[in-house]
């Protein structure tokens, strides 16, 4: 190569780099959370795959830390061209107005909001047009296949005994409140007891503070349904001090110490492939950004999967060994793939993987 021809390929490169997008994700949690780092890093390996600039904030995990930190960046001298952020029902429309008036594009994760306030935001681009879209997943979809998953165990367990089902909920946000749907809707379907959804607000240390009081109440419980994998563990940990025996029960995130459970026939089920929204959001900022919007095209909610004893081992390689730095997403670009691009979910991924 001559050296014209080099110098050429030098600036063409570094062009690239400079004028790649600016991408902002904020993480809806404080450093060292699991769920959420697992987030950060497909998220990272995401915008390396797809050429974007990415910078990962931490927003604290509520409407009020998250609202200092938007602020601060909208108030930057050099903004980013996009914003990925989870909003907290409150004070939503306050923020998107924030970002609205900085002309900076936005994309939310998950779909904390509800009623009044869901109504009063409208959707993506009606009211706020730098919203370009969301990445929400079907959280009362979720709180189903966790539920069918834990009542089939049960009843090959234990097929003369009715399950009786003690829930361990989040707290009282949109996505708590769909995730615990399934078993308020399904009670008298599926032929199952509830006894009460008890809110722990996303700490394990309320499972773990109030675990006598709710076995004491409900001493025939023999289904735990968790609305998290920390909050499962934390019940499992008690129970087998208690009993010093097995009990069906689950959650959601996919924790990696949940699948190793699950391998060892100690956990029956987790529900996930959620810690994917972040690279979603920004597969669909590269194509927004050259010229496709796949926003406009894409599903109101995304699917869950769910892990049991049956497919826990790809999973849990997948996961143990953060295979995400070797998946190429541009494979799920409609600008790289055009029809031929996949769906980002882990099926793919793991298909993807399996084919090199």
């Amino acid at each position: 190569m001559n050296m014209k021809v080099f110098a050429v390929a030098v600036f063409l490169l570094f062009s690239q780099i400079a004028y790649a997008s600016k991408v902002i994700l904020i993480v809806p949690d404080n450093q060292g959370q699991s769920f959420w780092n697992m987030v950060r890093q497909v998220s990272i390996a995401s915008a390396d795959s797809l050429g974007l600039q990415l910078e990962v904030v931490y927003g604290g995990d509520n409407r009020f830390t998250t609202l200092d930190v938007i602020e601060k960046i909208v108030a930057r001298p050099e903004k980013p061209d996009y914003l990925i952020f989870r909003p907290f029902h409150g004070n939503a429309a306050s923020i998107f107005q924030k970002i609205e008036d900085k002309g900076i594009a936005f994309v939310t994760l998950e779909q904390a909001f509800s009623g009044a306030e869901a109504i009063e935001l409208q959707l993506p681009k009606q009211k706020y047009k730098y919203w370009l879209g969301e990445v929400a997943y079907d959280n009362a979809n979720g709180g189903t296949l966790l539920l069918n998953a834990l009542l089939n165990e049960q009843r090959i367990r234990q097929p003369d005994v009715k399950p009786s089902v003690t829930g361990i909920g989040g707290d009282f946000d949109n996505l708590s409140i769909n995730r615990e749907r399934a078993l308020r809707n399904l009670e008298g379907r599926l032929d199952f007891r509830l006894n009460q959804v008890f809110p722990t607000y996303w700490e394990p240390k309320n499972v773990a503070a109030n675990f006598d009081m709710m076995l004491n109440r409900y001493p025939k419980t023999n289904i735990f349904w968790c609305a998290g994998d920390q909050l499962a563990l934390k019940t499992l940990e008690y129970y087998q001090l208690k009993f010093k025996k097995p009990i069906v029960l689950g959650g959601f995130d996919w924790m990696p110490e949940a699948l190793l459970k699950i391998q060892r026939g100690e956990y029956t089920a987790s529900v996930g492939g959620h810690f994917l929204m972040g690279a979603i959001a920004l597969t669909k900022i590269f194509d927004y950004d050259h010229g496709i919007d796949s926003f406009s095209g894409q599903p109101k909610f995304y699917d869950f999967e769910v892990i049991t004893k049956d497919n826990v081992d790809s999973y849990l390689s997948f996961m143990q060994q953060k295979k995400w730095q070797k998946v190429d997403f541009n494979n799920f670009s409609a600008v790289k793939m055009g029809e031929a691009s996949l769906a980002l979910t882990m099926r793919n991924i793991i298909q993807s993987l399996a084919q090199k």
